[in-house]
């Protein structure tokens, strides 16, 4: 732990679990250790139904809703 209480994760730690740069975490406190749990990111979830639209592409508004939710969300988070 550096003197300004960063931590270093890893590399093959980060690669496993796919933690990147800029990667928001919610770090909660169990005893004497805390848990780390990186925010799902709303564009990581994109896709996640492609076996039912399966050789369908997403509207021109589905993506800017996808688009704008994302800003929004990491707008919030970096308000925390």
């Amino acid at each position: 732990m550096t003197s300004k209480g960063q931590i270093t994760i890893p590399s093959k730690m980060r690669k496993e679990i796919k933690i990147t740069e800029g990667e928001k975490l919610i770090l909660i406190r169990e005893g004497n250790a805390i848990k780390m749990i990186p925010l799902p990111r709303l564009s990581r979830m994109a896709g996640i139904d492609k076996k039912l639209f399966k050789g369908r592409k997403p509207s021109k508004e589905i993506e800017k809703m996808r688009t704008e939710w994302t800003r929004e969300f990491e707008e919030r988070i970096s308000q925390t």
